[in-house]
């Protein structure tokens, strides 16, 4: 799958090759749209296969104030892609489809929200409306009010390359959606300004099992590498039946694949002051695995930890959970 995201810092990834997969969506945080004085004085990072938290202490050191935009940019979607291929965990809203919320100095944010479909580097929005069609259809059954349209829209946007198919029982639409949210934000010289903020990230869902698949097989996750060690793989092994061939007895995990953007600037001044990390497996027996550079503590039955001051981050969070599924 190719989408181009509103900033690089999007992209889309699928999940494992598997029979009742669904794809992951590689979601990062808030951007500054210029470059300001302004310094990220700390973070606190909390992921989980179900929810994305974080909370900034942002810095003024100038002695003016600095007025800028903030923006979070959602994954974008591209509607081909999913047409027949579903798509990870989102809610019903069509533009808001992560639940994206946030909260400045413990107020919440009046956001902006501006969501337009292109073709290519087209925009085709208005043509899209005229036509009665949902720009997100991966929400709240926007496929099937596709296919409700009259044949004869239907025709007009195929024949405006908008759509692929007979306009009958096939229409595939082509283009692909970028979604923003933006507000501006005002940072007082000499003071600090809190921004929460949180989403319900794109989690990918598979199958998993060590009879079927070994260990750095690339059909297993693409070119995803998780860095699944002896005793992770080990682990995994005991718990779908080892490593031998597969029978009626084959034993599974699901897989749930989850990722954040941490690695790209976001247009604040240097590293993060004070940094830290919980990463959240949600339940005591699963199995959580991910590439990461130093030392993640376990801190509880569920959750790993990591702190580090003046970071500055080369890797993004790309974590595998596998959770029991029990026997098939």
């Amino acid at each position: 799958m190719r989408i181009a995201g509103w900033v690089a810092a999007l992209a889309v990834m699928g999940a494992a090759n598997a029979d009742d997969s669904s794809a992951m969506l590689k979601a990062g945080s808030i951007v500054f749209t210029k470059n300001t004085p302004v310094r990220m004085a700390a973070e606190d990072l909390y992921v989980s296969p179900t929810a994305v938290r974080i909370r900034f202490e942002f810095e003024n050191p100038t002695g003016r104030d600095v007025e800028t935009l903030v923006a979070f940019p959602l994954p974008d979607i591209s509607t081909w892609d999913f047409a027949e291929s579903p798509i990870g965990t989102i809610t019903d809203d069509a533009k808001n489809f992560i639940g994206f919320k946030a909260v400045v100095d413990g107020k919440p944010v009046a956001v902006t929200v501006e969501q337009r479909a292109f073709l290519k580097t087209k925009d085709v929005t208005a043509q899209l409306l005229a036509a009665g069609a949902v720009l997100n259809p991966v929400a709240d059954g926007g496929y099937e009010k596709l296919a409700k349209l009259p044949k004869e829209k239907k025709k007009a946007l195929i024949a405006a390359g908008l759509a692929e198919g007979d306009g009958a029982d096939e229409f595939y639409p082509q283009w692909t959606v970028k979604t923003k949210f933006y507000w501006t934000q005002k940072f007082p010289a000499k003071k600090k300004v809190v921004i929460e903020h949180s989403y319900q990230p794109v989690t990918g869902q598979s199958f998993f099992t060590t009879a079927y698949h070994k260990r750095g097989d690339k059909a297993l996750f693409g070119n995803l590498d998780y860095c699944i060690d002896d005793r992770t793989w080990a682990t995994l092994a005991a718990r779908t039946g080892g490593s031998g061939e597969p029978s009626d007895g084959t034993r599974l995990m699901t897989t749930y694949e989850t990722s954040y953007i941490l690695s790209t600037a976001g247009n604040w001044q240097g590293p993060i002051g004070k940094f830290h990390l919980t990463l959240d497996k949600l339940k005591s027996d699963n199995v959580l695995s991910l590439c990461w550079d130093g030392d993640l503590k376990k801190t509880g039955a569920t959750t790993f930890e990591f702190s580090r001051d003046n970071f500055a981050p080369k890797r993004d969070i790309v974590m595998a959970v596998f959770e029991n599924a029990g026997p098939q």
